[in-house]
């Protein structure tokens, strides 16, 4: 069992109602907890609710993280050692990610009660970042509303057969999955909107491209590489691990089980505005980022007897990812439930 994880069994003494599910790297159903959104106390559900009140003051952070895109600019243009160069390329793409993220906010309507001003805020989050927010809307609320399903538009399990051909598939969306999805977002989020969306869809793309277009009129190649293309890579690497981390290897059938969190330090939490805190965004989608930290806390007794899957790292849960791809073996606890790991590990 990994010191990592964060995620110990439950007291013996307490009772779980189980069901038997299909899971990763097991021949045949197996026990799990049978816990849903229906399993939290009514004193829960009070503070829950009040924390999907919208405090719009909290997303003055657009504003602060186009100002660290722009040092990051600075940065990478300002010196010759590649140290600094680089540094603000980090920078600027963890910016961009950041700004990503709130695109994502928007897409839950959780930028402002004013649902026009809630759009206008998620397009600009998401033209850094060349993501249509209404394309990206379009395909990820079906994710929500249908997770880990036969018609989830995000689930990677249900692209290739378990084993080999699954794993590689596993390290094509590490490697270069953000491409994929770019591109993913644009042809099946356009093919799933209605007509009014479409338009906003197609205005959008004209936005971005009129944006890229204008950069590389007025600016030096040189200098859009530093300030934004190369910035995209390492945004797109970010993504990669972050979209990885949040369902791969996980079992669906269940919300506690078809998500993971991945705490990580303040730093990561910041630029991702806490959606490492993933199942509990996925349990409740109207908690905006700011409250969802509160919401790990307050629903701890159920994770806990769920067994659900919370890493304390990005690195504990790669080195987890690793070594169940490489060995073929049934991952550690961390990535299923402890009774699983001891009747089926090998």
């Amino acid at each position: 069992m990994t010191t990592d994880v964060l995620s110990p069994s439950p007291p013996a003494s307490v009772s779980i109602p189980t069901r038997r599910q299909d899971i990763y790297f097991v021949d045949g159903a197996v026990e799990m907890p049978d816990l849903d959104r229906r399993s939290f106390s009514k004193g829960q559900m009070e503070i829950i609710k009040s924390l999907q009140q919208l405090d719009t003051r909290k997303n003055w952070k657009i504003l602060l993280l186009f100002g660290l895109w722009a040092i990051g600019i600075w940065l990478s243009l300002a010196s010759s050692l590649l140290l600094v160069t680089w540094t603000g390329i980090a920078l600027s793409g963890c910016s961009i990610t950041g700004l990503t993220v709130l695109m994502h906010e928007g897409c839950h309507s959780l930028l402002s009660k004013n649902k026009s001003l809630n759009r206008w805020l998620g397009v600009l989050c998401g033209i850094p970042g060349l993501v249509s927010m209404s394309a990206y809307r379009s395909i990820h609320l079906v994710h929500h509303s249908l997770a880990r399903s036969e018609v989830d538009p995000d689930d990677i399990e249900r692209s290739a057969p378990k084993s080999i051909p699954l794993v590689l598939v596993y390290y094509v969306v590490l490697l270069a999955g953000i491409y994929i999805y770019l591109v993913t977002v644009a042809v099946v989020g356009y093919r799933h909107a209605n007509a009014t969306c479409r338009k906003r869809i197609l205005f959008e793309f004209v936005l971005i491209v009129a944006t890229i277009a204008l950069a590389f009129w007025f600016l030096p190649v040189a200098v859009v590489l530093k300030a934004w293309i190369f910035p995209i890579l390492v945004a797109g690497q970010l993504a990669n691990v972050r979209g990885l981390a949040e369902h791969g290897l996980t079992t669906s059938g269940n919300p506690f089980s078809e998500t993971r969190t991945v705490v990580s330090n303040g730093f990561v939490r910041f630029f991702m505005s806490n959606l490492n805190y993933h199942l509990e965004h996925h349990l409740f989608p109207a908690t905006p980022w700011y409250h969802l930290r509160k919401l790990h806390a307050i629903i701890e007794p159920e994770r806990l007897a769920s067994s659900a899957s919370i890493y304390s790292g990005y690195v504990p849960f790669l080195r987890d990812f690793f070594k169940s791809t490489w060995a073929g073996i049934l991952p550690e606890k961390s990535l299923v439930p402890p009774h699983v790991r001891e009747q089926y590990g090998r």
